[in-house]
C-alpha cells in the first residue's frame, strides 16, 4: 500500500490510475473493505474497487495464468497489456510506458531478469547478508532503475552486519521518518514487526527505531489497532519494560478478534509469565 500510493502521488499529473482490486471470502467483505478505507485515510493514496462475483478476476487472473497474489496488470495508453508482474516492481515498465519507451518484447525478458536477480539477494539476506550486500551492489549498478525501491531489502541487510550499525541506523532513521510523513501505519509496523519478531533470528534489534515506528503506527490507527499493538508491546518487552508490554498487549487483545486474539492471548500470557518470573527471582 504505501508503494501504490507514493506511485499514484508520484504520476498524479501525468493520466496514471492505479486500481487494487478486492473480493468476497470468507475473510472479507464489502463492509469490511469499506471500514479499512475509512480508518486508513490517506494511507490507502489510490483507488480500491469491489470485484462482484470475482468477474475481474476471472478476466485478469484467471485469463493470465496468474494464481498468487499480489499481482499487478500494467495497461498502456491504447489498452494493451504492457506488463504483468509483482506490483513491487512495477515502477520501471510504468517509467517507460509513461514515456513512450517500453520496449514490448525486450522490456519483459529484462524484468524477468532483474527478478531473478533480486530473488538471489533476498534469498542470501537471512543466510549470508555479507553476501546479499554485494549482491545488491551489483543489482543497483546493472539495474540502477530497479533498485530505486530498495531501502527496506538495504536495511535488512545492513542491520544484519555488526560493522554496518552505523549505516543501518541512518538508513532505518530515514525510512521510520518517510513512513511517518507518509502516514503510512502499514509500513511503520512491518519495519517494526521485522525488527522485534520473536521468532527471528536477530542479534541487533535496533530497539529504538522499532519502538518509534511502533508507536507512530498505533498513534496513526488512534491506538486501536490489535496487530499493531502486538508489535508495540512487543518492542516494550525487549527493551525490558515488562508492565508496559503487559498493558499494551491487553489491548491488543481487545482490539483483535477470531484466529488473531486468540493467539496474542498466549503473548499475553508469555508477558505475565515473565513479570511473575521476575518477581519470584
Amino acid at each position: 500500500m504505501p508503494h501504490l500510493s507514493q506511485l499514484q502521488r508520484d504520476y498524479k499529473n501525468k493520466n496514471v490510475t492505479i486500481i487494487g482490486m478486492t473480493s468476497l471470502d470468507e475473510n472479507n467483505s464489502l463492509e469490511a473493505v469499506k471500514k479499512m478505507v475509512a480508518d486508513k485515510g490517506d494511507g490507502i493514496g489510490y483507488s480500491i474497487a469491489w470485484d462482484v462475483d470475482r468477474k475481474t478476476n476471472e478476466a485478469w487472473m484467471a485469463a493470465a495464468g496468474q494464481r498468487g497474489i499480489p499481482a499487478s496488470f500494467l495497461v498502456d495508453q491504447k489498452g494493451n497489456i504492457a506488463w504483468i508482474g509483482h506490483p513491487g516492481n512495477v515502477d520501471v515498465p510504468l517509467a517507460a510506458v509513461v514515456a513512450g519507451k517500453w520496449d514490448y518484447v525486450k522490456g519483459p525478458e529484462m524484468m524477468k531478469a532483474a527478478s531473478r536477480a533480486k530473488r538471489e539477494i533476498y534469498t542470501a539476506a537471512a543466510k549470508d547478508p555479507q553476501k546479499a550486500l554485494a549482491l545488491l551492489e551489483k543489482f543497483t549498478a546493472d539495474y540502477p532503475l530497479h533498485a530505486t525501491n530498495l531501502d527496506d531489502l538495504r536495511f535488512n541487510i545492513l542491520s544484519r552486519l555488526p560493522k554496518q550499525k552505523a549505516a543501518a541506523e541512518k538508513l532505518g532513521t530515514k525510512l521510520v521518518d518517510k513512513a511517518i510523513a507518509a502516514k503510512s501505519p502499514s509500513a511503520l509496523n512491518a519495519f517494526a514487526w521485522d525488527l522485534v519478531d520473536p521468532g527471528s533470528d536477530r542479534e541487533e534489534r535496533f530497539l529504538d527505531l522499532a519502538l518509534r515506528a511502533a508507536t507512530a503506527a498505533s498513534d496513526l490507527m488512534e491506538g486501536k489497532d490489535g496487530a499493531i499493538l502486538d508489535t508495540l508491546a512487543r518492542a516494550h518487552f525487549w527493551r525490558g519494560d515488562l508492565d508496559k508490554a503487559l498493558k499494551t498487549q491487553e489491548l491488543a487483545v481487545e482490539y483483535s478478534k477470531g484466529n488473531m486474539q486468540a493467539e496474542l492471548k498466549k503473548v499475553l500470557a508469555e508477558y505475565e509469565q515473565a513479570i511473575a518470573d521476575k518477581s519470584n527471582s
